[in-house]
């Protein structure tokens, strides 16, 4: 694990913009068309998923778990918010096989080791600092079964480091395949697929990349 004084300050930093955002109201009116349209790349790469034991990543108000809950042997929300979580709680508190976690913002602490067959991240880890997205891969490789995989969706923008992501297109954080698939080695990871995606009419801004583990 990255030096936790650091890893907090950059969670608090992230995650202050998002406690209280419009975008997640605004975000329910295209989910169906990005996400989960049969035609997408995300919805293609998700189908690969075995959904046995599922963690949703940076969760939000629960637009994408509400697709997937009825699917799931078991499914983990995780969001770094408290006001998240207990949204979500109202939202799908009536699926017993959900279950709902606030966490710190860079840890899968919930989980244990190799327990999981499933992670997914949409729309979230774009915003992550790359110490944040280093962190999340060390904790992917700790809770993945042998033949579990990950599915995260990142920030493919090179964006200089001494500027602040929140003026980065669509505030994208610095992220590069390189740089992620450095981080997916060291954590024991392998890069099984990955595409470009093109953004709000920005060509590759962001990427899709399914992991699997060593």
């Amino acid at each position: 694990m990255l030096n936790k004084t650091d890893l907090d300050a950059s969670a608090k930093k992230i995650g202050h913009a998002w406690k209280e955002s419009t975008y997640y109201t605004d975000a329910e009116k295209w989910t169906n068309i990005i996400f989960w349209n049969p035609e997408t790349i995300f919805r293609r790469m998700f189908d690969r998923l075995d959904l046995t034991t599922v963690i949703e990543l940076a969760c939000g108000r629960g637009r994408h778990a509400e697709k997937i809950a009825p699917k799931c042997g078991s499914l983990a929300l995780v969001d770094i918010h408290q006001e998240n979580i207990d949204f979500c709680k109202e939202r799908l508190g009536h699926f017993r096989n959900v279950t709902f976690v606030k966490n710190n913002g860079y840890e899968l602490s919930n989980a244990p080791d190799n327990s999981v067959t499933a992670i997914y991240c949409y729309d979230a880890m774009v915003h992550f600092s790359p110490d944040l997205v280093e962190n999340y891969l060390m904790e992917t490789a700790r809770v993945l079964s042998r033949n579990g995989k990950a599915l995260y969706h990142h920030s493919n923008y090179n964006a200089p480091e001494t500027v602040s992501y929140g003026s980065n297109p669509h505030a994208r954080n610095h992220m590069t395949l390189e740089l992620f698939s450095q981080y997916a080695r060291n954590a024991g990871l392998s890069v099984l697929e990955s595409h470009t995606v093109k953004w709000a009419q920005v060509d590759e801004l962001d990427r899709i990349t399914l992991l699997g583990k060593n």
